[in-house]
């Protein structure tokens, strides 16, 4: 082991490679063979550990390549967000470094020159963190940055003709160089990229080259530029052909002389006119670069080029002229069997899913990702935001000592940008570089983008560590307010020098995240605002096998593995599931960033193109009319299908279409509940979707919303029988029976024409809590702990019920004190149940809040438990998914029907799910459709007891009433009045089961199904990482007053 300065070389910041060849573009010879595959294995925990001798078969293991060593069975993975897993005091490393000894064998393929022709080499896309390389026993070199390729020069050591070549590679999981690898995701360690065999002709060949488009003043024709370094030993020449995306030439092939003495040559291309490349259009050229001596070809190489400008102009960032907004995500790499070794159709799937939900750019966190994920973007459509290897956020604790401001560590930072920049110079999807995240600020980071803007002048560098702007072209923030991204975007009036960016926004950790929308449109308000990318793409949970036996996994997260100190579920902030399929932040996502969005001016939908460069007439467009019926009906009126070809709907322009009124549509619009529909979808098959696919959407209430509806007063020919049994009021008529307990205060039985209507003893009751989300538990969860709302008790004050003589119904009022213990504080509540005789139940909560409260609410409504065969839930309102006061833009309004599976969400970690908001009305019924129907009001009651009653038919139930005569209520309207319809909620499980289970295999379950319905509900925001939930979505403590109808359906 070579030394410095007495430390070796994985202790030594000064030291990050030895003989290593320079960084090049990424290009792979014709003449190469994956090494990959099942190698044998040593694994010590420490590299001063002796190696073991071949003979010691014991001590060898196999382990796949690529891979990580923790995930095959040695050690455990380890998760933290920026604190280190070892004591901070930078070069050093724990004396217990675990390390793994890789070997394999190879032979140099039989149809390769073997007669000394070819030069060798071994490429190492990635291993974790550090690493020394053997070849026949030899020491080749060694190398750290654990996402940068490496390639070594073994062609002295190589052997031909058939005879085997013995591979080793020592890889230490700590190095100098996990100081600036703190990236928050998982410590995994080995070699868990690619490792490749490649063959160089000795006689000539291209080592690198570097591609640039420029583009004229008025982004029409194109000039691209060539620089090539290459090593000959004789004359050569060079051959530039320029293919079109139709595989025909652009112009005639250009040949230019290379001499032997000379190692660089640039050349320059005129190209008229080219297609140009962008996000939205993707368009693509074939470079072939052909490499000939002597009548022989030497070399090949294609390279895919995309015609295209970014700059920075007017103060924002431009491609081809024109601004653009980036409707972006963070991505890390991840699979949640293979962790950072992931599959290149795994890879793909992301991107493709990424389109579909609208998405233009993506953001490499905080590390190169897999060379050939830029190149799909290329091909598909993406700008992405390439990131050096380099964080070091956990040098929080020691400040002072911040390897970003140590000229020791200056060769280490530029090496981790040198190896970004040249390997995905090429790429025209890269449109900007990083130099890295979280790393505070220094010098170092101005060396980088020195070098940076110096080497490549053809792209922008971002770093949001720099608030002075010093090394970065974007000022860049992240987990901003609106209210804070609003200064930023006005700070500097109408001019400004550099464009405001989030390179992370909208913490996707749980259930979350809420105002999608609201940051959204600040971005189209406002010029210099130009978007931003969402953290984070997916969650990064990893398979593990129960320990019960059952063969059962799940998702485990920090601290599964025992791995001390970790944060937990940090690491699953997701829009994606750890499985990376469409979590419910990711629908919502896609309704945001729509391209095109639409709204109503009197009669006609304006239409507003929000593409950057396309028109729509790739589009087609359906709208429909439809009646939604209060019986549970969707009666559709009239559609249509028409093409935008044709329309100049050029970005950032206008389309009124309609008008959508009774003469043209030929439709009553006056009808409750008349909605217009409009779709758009594509016309053609696309590369990351079928022709069809949904693009955006939009919809609107047609009819004039009449002021809610007062409850119906329903007469009875006979009134229901009352009487007592025991501590129960019974309650019967011909078709139902009801038990009230006026102890409990609550229903505790209602069969229904022999069917059982809610669970023993479940019957409607006020709550407040919900199980906290991920979202909740930095701030709000621990006040309202702190309020005592997950654990609410109920003094009941009195209990009286009369007859009434008009309707024959049966009342039933209860007041109570409802508070938590120990506090002095709680609810005023007024509880009136109607019961009328043909079995249907009115319950009308007034809530009054009394003494020192807490300013918001979780949620309030009422909880009861239905029998656990109610396994389905239809309803009139937001869905299928989902929806919340704050991210509900995805909600379509209809009558869905779903099962009680589908109707929740399963959290890798367990919280509040499954709510659906601005409901008219909601059925939880069996297979048969039998079960209960439900609807909600907000009205006022202001009679608790009529005066027009005899008194001698009302009568108190013990316990008598402290509160004296019964009197008229009069409140205000609340702001519940306002929002529309009602939430409500299925579930198999209660919020205290929720609450304290860890992972979904935890769950306890209940006896029957959890049935809630809300008058209001608090908003989701992301304050686990950012704002808290905006102050127009939080459920702030008040008066309530609303009714809740029931009633059995199906029957």
């Amino acid at each position: 082991m070579t030394r410095d300065t007495g430390l070796p070389d994985y202790m030594n910041e000064r030291v990050f490679c030895r003989n290593r060849l320079p960084p090049r573009a990424y290009f792979l010879p014709a003449n190469q063979t994956s090494l990959s595959g099942r190698w044998r294995f040593h694994y010590s925990s420490s590299p001063l550990e002796p190696e073991p001798s071949q003979r010691e078969t014991d001590a060898w293991s196999l382990i796949d390549v690529p891979g990580h060593w923790q995930l095959q069975g040695w050690g455990h993975p380890h998760y933290t967000n920026f604190d280190y897993p070892f004591p901070t005091n930078p070069p050093y490393v724990p004396s217990e470094n675990p390390t793994g000894l890789y070997e394999t064998t190879f032979s140099v393929p039989d149809h390769w020159d073997i007669d000394g022709g070819f030069t060798y080499r071994l490429r190492f896309e990635g291993v974790d963190s550090a690493y020394q390389v053997l070849v026949n026993g030899k020491d080749i070199g060694y190398n750290q940055g654990s996402r940068n390729a490496a390639e070594f020069d073994i062609s002295d050591v190589i052997q031909y003709g058939g005879k085997l070549n013995t591979l080793q590679v020592e890889v230490y999981q700590w190095s100098d160089g996990s100081y600036i690898e703190d990236q928050d995701q998982w410590w995994l360690s080995g070699i868990f990229r690619d490792v490749l065999l490649l063959a160089f002709p000795q006689k000539g060949h291209i080592e690198d080259f570097f591609i640039r488009t420029e583009l004229d003043d008025q982004y029409t024709d194109a000039e691209l530029n060539i620089s090539l370094a290459f090593a000959l030993t004789s004359a050569a020449s060079v051959t530039f052909t320029l293919f079109d995306s139709n595989g025909q030439i652009t112009s005639p092939p250009e040949i230019r002389n290379l001499s032997p003495d000379a190692t660089e040559h640039s050349c320059n291309l005129l190209v008229s006119n080219p297609s140009k490349w962008t996000a939205e259009h993707p368009n693509l050229y074939r470079l072939h670069i052909t490499l000939s001596s002597e009548g022989q070809t030497l070399q090949e190489i294609t390279q895919k080029v995309g015609f295209r400008k970014v700059e920075l102009k007017d103060g924002l960032v431009q491609v081809n002229g024109k601004p653009i907004q980036f409707r972006g995500v963070n991505r890390h790499d991840h699979h949640p069997r293979f962790g950072r070794a992931v599959p290149l159709d795994f890879i793909k799937h992301d991107l493709r899913l990424m389109k579909q939900h609208n998405v233009n750019a993506v953001r490499c966190s905080h590390y190169p990702n897999d060379p050939r994920l830029v190149q799909f973007a290329n091909e598909i459509g993406l700008y992405v935001m390439d990131e050096a290897d380099l964080e070091c956020h956990g040098m929080g604790v020691d400040i002072g000592n911040v390897p970003s401001d140590d000229p020791a560590w200056k060769g280490a930072y530029l090496d981790r940008m040198h190896q970004l920049v040249h390997r995905d110079k090429n790429n025209p999807s890269v449109i900007m570089w990083s130099l890295g995240n979280e790393s505070f600020f220094g010098q170092n980071h101005v060396a980088m983008y020195q070098w940076s803007k110096k080497y490549d002048p053809t792209r922008l560098v971002h770093y949001e560590g720099d608030h002075s702007y010093q090394a970065s072209d974007i000022a860049s923030s992240m987990y901003t307010s609106i209210s804070d991204l609003v200064n930023l975007a006005t700070a500097d009036g109408d001019k400004w020098e550099k464009p405001v960016l989030l390179q992370e926004y909208g913490h996707a950790m749980g259930n979350g995240p809420g105002a999608l929308k609201e940051y959204q449109d600040t971005f189209n308000k406002y010029r210099r605002l130009q978007g931003g990318f969402i953290w984070e793409w997916a969650n990064h949970g990893l398979l593990k096998e129960l320990e019960d036996g059952s063969g059962k996994s799940f998702y485990a997260y920090g601290g599964d593995f025992g791995d001390i100190p970790n944060d937990g579920n940090f690491v699953m902030d997701g829009l994606c599931t750890s499985e990376h399929l469409p979590g419910p932040g990711l629908v919502e996502l896609k309704k945001v960033y729509q391209p095109v969005t639409a709204s109503m001016n009197g009669e006609s939908m304006v239409l507003k193109n929000r593409y950057d460069f396309m028109s729509l007439e790739h589009l087609e467009y359906t709208w429909s009319i439809s009646h939604f019926s209060q019986e549970g009906e969707e009666q559709q009126l009239v559609s249509n299908t028409e093409q935008l070809r044709g329309y100049k709907i050029g970005p950032g322009s206008e389309l009124s279409v309609g008008p959508f009124n009774q003469s043209v549509t030929g439709c009553d619009l006056s009808q409750p509940e008349t909605w217009l529909k409009i779709s758009f979808r594509s016309q053609a098959k696309l590369p990351w979707a079928g022709y069809g696919h949904e693009i955006a959407w939009a919809e609107f209430r047609l009819d004039q919303r009449a002021a809610a509806s007062k409850l119906p007063l329903i007469k009875s020919l006979q009134s229901p029988t009352i009487r007592e049994q025991g501590t129960t009021l019974q309650i019967t008529a011909p078709t139902f029976s009801i038990a009230f307990d006026p102890i409990q205060a609550r229903i505790v039985k209602w069969i229904y024409k022999g069917t059982t209507m809610i669970a023993d003893k479940a019957g409607p009751q006020l709550t407040f809590w919900r199980a906290p989300t991920d979202n909740d538990k930095p701030s709000a969860a621990n006040v309202w702990r702190g309020w005592g709302l997950q654990r609410m008790t109920q003094q009941v004050r009195s209990v009286k019920h009369v007859v009434s003589k008009s309707t024959g119904s049966l009342k039933i009022n209860v007041r109570s004190w409802v508070a938590p213990p120990v506090l002095a504080w709680g609810f005023e509540t007024s509880t009136m149940y109607t019961i009328h005789s043909d079995g249907k139940l009115l319950i009308n909560v007034q809530a009054s809040p009394k003494g020192s409260a807490p300013n918001i609410l979780p949620r309030v409504g009422l909880e009861m438990m239905v029998p656990k065969d109610r396994e389905y839930a239809q309803w009139f309102g937001l869905g299928p998914g989902q929806t919340y006061r704050d991210m509900k833009e995805a909600g379509k309004i209809g009558i869905w029907k779903r099962s009680l599976e589908d109707m929740m969400v399963n959290y890798e970690m367990p919280q509040e799910n499954g709510n659906r908001t601005e409901t008219r009305w909601v059925k939880v019924i069996d297979e048969r459709g039998i079960g209960i129907r439900a609807t909600l009001q907000r009205e006022q009651n202001p009679t608790l007891l009529a005066r027009n009653e005899s008194s001698a038919t009302a009568r108190a139930l013990s316990p008598s009433s402290p509160l004296g005569t019964w009197e008229m209520v009069h409140r205000p309207k609340q702001q519940s009045v306002t929002r529309p319809g009602f939430d409500f909620s299925v579930s198999k499980y209660t919020a205290a089961d929720l609450d304290q289970a860890q992972h979904p295999h935890e769950l306890k379950g209940s006896e029957g199904v959890i049935f809630r319905i809300d008058d209001d509900h608090h908003g989701l925001g992301s304050a686990s990482c950012g704002p808290d939930t905006l102050e127009e979505h939080q459920l702030k403590m008040r008066d309530f007053d609303f009714t809740v109808s029931l009633e059995a359906t199906g029957i």
